[in-house]
């Protein structure tokens, strides 16, 4: 029995060292090689196939992601787990720019954005203030603990994402369309999702020959990942629009409701980072 219990526990140790080795092991921050899609991907915005485990942690953006392929895709997967990131990307999307001559241009990239949520006017004027009193307060009213407001906020998202039929698109070599459905004929796919964590969930898929590069004949390229943010001109209150809003005191980080949870300077500020992909 003690040999018995003494390799038990040996074995238990063992294992628990590896993963408290893997746990303190930092993902880089822009990555770095090169990886085979798992099989049988289905693009639903789930995190199934990828086991919650990312190749890098972009902290610019404040994102977790993996860039990877198979002999016919280029694929894409974002997971994001904090209130501010979540509702900046709900709020402008994320823009994917791949530059096939391996420049660090996004003007002479192809370019894709998803998702696309519907929105009032932004123009300014209430249908402004409107916009961004909901996505600041997650469509609650009155006086809410922040357990509630951030329940009311993925609720809103959830929403908000089962609403998105379009993905934006530039300098696709098969279409001249700058609006497609995500149920289009070109193979082109991305699909996001909110989970029961409230973190954000994204996958995307993109044939080779859409972007004009093979497997067969592989070369570095350049992309680019930017998280747009809220885009709101014109807002009264003067100095860009912004000072009218919710009763900024003071200035800076957050504002509207003191108890949103949402830093509003980093909600309308675009982040984004460049790395290189070869197709492996």
């Amino acid at each position: 029995m003690k040999p018995t219990f003494l390799k038990i526990a040996a074995n238990t140790l063992l294992i628990a060292g590896f993963y408290m080795t893997a746990q303190a092991q930092k993902l880089k921050d822009v990555q770095e090689v090169s990886v085979t899609a798992p099989a049988n991907i289905k693009i639903d915005g789930r995190n199934t196939e990828w086991n919650d485990t990312f190749q890098a942690e972009n902290k610019r953006t404040g994102i977790f992601y993996t860039m990877s392929n198979d002999d016919k895709n280029l694929y894409l997967v974002i997971k994001s787990t904090d209130l501010t990131t979540n509702a900046k990307i709900l709020a402008g999307g994320i823009t994917l720019a791949i530059n096939t001559e391996g420049k660090k241009k996004e003007k002479e990239s192809i370019t894709l954005t998803y998702p696309l949520i519907s929105r009032p006017t932004q123009g300014g004027g209430q249908g402004g203030r409107r916009q961004m009193g909901v996505i600041m307060n997650g469509g609650g009213r009155g006086s809410q603990t922040p357990e509630q407001r951030d329940s009311a906020m993925a609720v809103m998202q959830k929403r908000q994402l089962g609403q998105v039929k379009e993905i934006k698109i530039s300098g696709f070599k098969k279409t001249t369309d700058t609006l497609i459905s995500v149920y289009n004929d070109l193979g082109i796919k991305a699909f996001s999702s909110i989970g029961n964590d409230k973190a954000f969930f994204y996958e995307l898929a993109i044939p080779f020959e859409e972007l004009g590069i093979s497997k067969d004949a592989p070369k570095e390229f350049a992309y680019n990942v930017k998280l747009n943010g809220l885009q709101l001109q014109g807002l009264d209150g003067g100095e860009g629009g912004r000072g009218g809003f919710g009763g900024n005191r003071g200035g800076g980080g957050n504002f509207g409701s003191r108890s949103s949870g949402i830093d509003y300077q980093a909600l309308t500020s675009p982040t984004d980072f460049w790395g290189k992909y070869t197709i492996k």
